[in-house]
């Protein structure tokens, strides 16, 4: 991807327990971003604002995000952010669960509504409502459901419109026509290594295996779906804790410590699209806000929060397990990343 051609990506603020987040989809910021800005180093990191949440959603492949807003109707209107997923013709499985979300930008985010309609399948749940409306500029996360069984053959599509709140205008659509996966990817391997990097980092996954005919990709188009576990204090027990907190905050085993510190926190998981060579890219950024415990270590020591987190092509079927952990080293203030 060619950073140039994508806005900022944001997210929606949800602090938990202090933290200072930012993200794509938006929760702390775990978010998918441009296989081909990842592979420059920096570049995701620059489309991303200062403070995200740390775990989010998907960011554009190759080829996705670009000028995609079918119709302007408004010509004062606000700034598109965010908006997945990327991929307008989407391949999914028959009751899979996608996630839409979508993010703009204006000085009077009342003024506007944004409205999700289906032919075919249901959101919130699988047999939810076939339209929703949120008021603002902010979605957050929209699932939608894919109805099962379903073979393909009938429409199923989503169409995301932009509206001004007074009178209904509409200043922006977007339209999604799905097709059926024919068969599921079984493979992902991270590109990078397990070792601690600066936060944000950006990490890349092949989709496999080949198939054993066909030529590359052998993906495309195909949904992932990320899962998150709630978040742990990984390497801390109750004596690394100053002894008079810990007997006054009753802080006696590992559980205690995280629930205390950090509050629960399971992530902010999205839908990822597998590009054109058959890859995806997560960014993970963002962070807690750890002054609490800092100030209450018997002895200053990395502090590691760390976060599960399970990819899936096929409904129920784990494609791939990691733990992403950030990192706070010693010094109270310096935060890396790692990814295993």
């Amino acid at each position: 991807m060619r950073p140039d051609l994508y806005p900022p990506i944001q997210r929606r603020a949800a602090p938990e327990a202090g933290e200072t987040i930012s993200d794509s989809p938006f929760e702390l910021a775990d978010e998918a971003v441009s296989t081909e800005s990842a592979g420059e180093g920096t570049a995701a990191e620059a489309t991303t604002e200062a403070a995200l949440p740390a775990e989010a959603g998907p960011q554009p492949g190759e080829g996705e995000g670009e000028a995609q807003a079918e119709t302007g109707e408004v010509s004062d209107a606000p700034s598109q952010r965010y908006i997945v997923p990327f991929d307008r013709n989407p391949l999914a499985a028959p009751g899979e669960r996608i996630i839409f979300r979508a993010e703009f930008t204006d000085p009077q985010p009342s003024n506007y509504e944004i409205h999700f309609s289906t032919t075919g399948g249901h959101f919130t749940s699988a047999s939810g409502p076939t339209a929703r409306t949120i008021a603002g500029l902010r979605s957050g996360n929209v699932d939608f459901f894919v109805p099962s069984p379903w073979n393909g053959s009938s429409t199923v599509q989503v169409v995301m419109q932009l509206r001004r709140a007074s009178g209904g205008a509409v200043v922006q659509t977007e339209t999604w026509n799905f097709g059926l996966k024919s068969y599921y990817p079984t493979a992902i391997t991270q590109r990078e290594g397990g070792g601690e990097r600066s936060l944000p980092a950006v990490y890349t996954y092949t989709i496999g295996p080949a198939r054993p005919s066909g030529t590359a990709p052998f993906y495309q188009h195909q949904t992932i779906l990320e899962r998150f576990s709630n978040w742990t204090l990984a390497n801390i027990v109750p004596s690394d804790i100053d002894a008079t907190y810990r007997t006054t905050h009753g802080l006696t085993s590992t559980a205690a410590i995280s629930a205390h510190f950090l509050g629960n926190y399971a992530g902010n998981n999205g839908t990822f699209t597998v590009d054109g060579s058959d890859r995806i890219a997560d960014r993970h950024g963002g962070h807690p806000n750890l002054s609490n415990l800092v100030s209450q270590l018997a002895t200053p020591k990395d502090i590691e929060v760390a976060l599960p987190q399970v990819y899936e092509a096929q409904p129920g079927t784990t494609l791939g397990s990691y733990t992403v952990t950030r990192v706070l080293k010693a010094d109270g203030t310096t935060w890396k990343v790692k990814k295993s």
